[in-house]
């Protein structure tokens, strides 16, 4: 197994407007060499009713169609050896059109939007894309450390310099994010490319594990469940969500997890 996801509603949420999947394709090229592609999607909804959990779903699914289309339709190298940044970034664009057109025409629908942030894994490259607050960590040599930026109020006030992000672990406003899938007609997602090394771990979160959840009780989790060559998919995943859930559980709650083992 190289990679797992979870979710959980949390301790105050009536339901569950977050959605997470994992995929992983494998084939043989034309040399006989066998090829892996990995790639994780996670989203955040928000919305009346069942609204956020529509736009979550249409956005992990906008991406999922694109990255199976893009690869199961022609030789996958073609896809996978152009610009995967420029890929995730259309992803998004396409899901925020979709999302932002079915809200318009659909009055119980009026509003919803999602977070989102994804990653594909391909031979020693990762490409991460996200809008929103849900987060990107690497875990690598014993430390974590975030790789994407909240588009957030509160991140705003740290990079001003009028924060600290203690302060805004409980700030009146963390939960106010500046970019969202669905809100407006046009989004700026953020992508990046990072090398990766052999037992590297990738793992995507909502903000309900982040803004519940002391980055040192996160990264213990890895402690006790990585040992340096094997992980612990499951047993990471729920002791992340019990951490959550111990720091308040006020909104849902979920993980995706991927161990580079080339």
């Amino acid at each position: 197994m190289r990679f797992f996801t979870l979710s959980d509603k949390g301790k105050v949420r009536p339901n569950n407007e977050d959605f997470v999947e994992g995929l992983e394709l494998s084939w043989s090229g034309p040399m006989g060499d066998m090829q892996t592609i990995t790639a994780l999607i996670l989203a955040d909804g928000m919305g009346g009713a069942a609204a956020g959990e529509f736009a979550s779903l249409l956005a992990v699914r906008t991406v999922r169609s694109r990255l199976l289309n893009g690869i199961l339709n022609r030789p996958p190298e073609e896809l996978l050896n152009t610009d995967l940044k420029k890929f995730l970034s259309d992803s998004f664009e396409e899901a925020n059109s979709a999302i932002y057109t079915k809200g318009r025409s659909d009055a119980d629908l009026e509003g919803m939007g999602t977070t989102i942030v994804s990653t594909i894994v391909y031979k020693d490259q990762m490409t991460i894309g996200h809008v929103g607050d849900s987060r990107g960590y690497l875990y690598r040599n014993n430390n974590l450390t975030q790789i994407t930026r909240d588009h957030s109020l509160v991140q705003e006030l740290i990079e001003e310099g009028k924060i600290t992000s203690q302060e805004a672990f409980t700030h009146p406003n963390r939960n106010i994010i500046t970019r969202a899938l669905g809100v407006d007609a046009n989004v700026v997602p953020d992508s990046n490319r990072i090398p990766m090394l052999p037992n590297d771990i990738i793992m995507l979160c909502s903000d309900g594990l982040h803004g519940f959840a002391d980055e040192g009780a996160i990264k213990k989790g890895f402690v006790d469940f990585f040992d340096g060559s094997k992980l612990n998919f499951q047993g990471l995943a729920e002791r992340l969500i019990q951490v959550a859930y111990f720091g308040g559980g006020g909104d849902n709650i979920s993980v995706a997890l991927y161990h580079h083992q080339p």
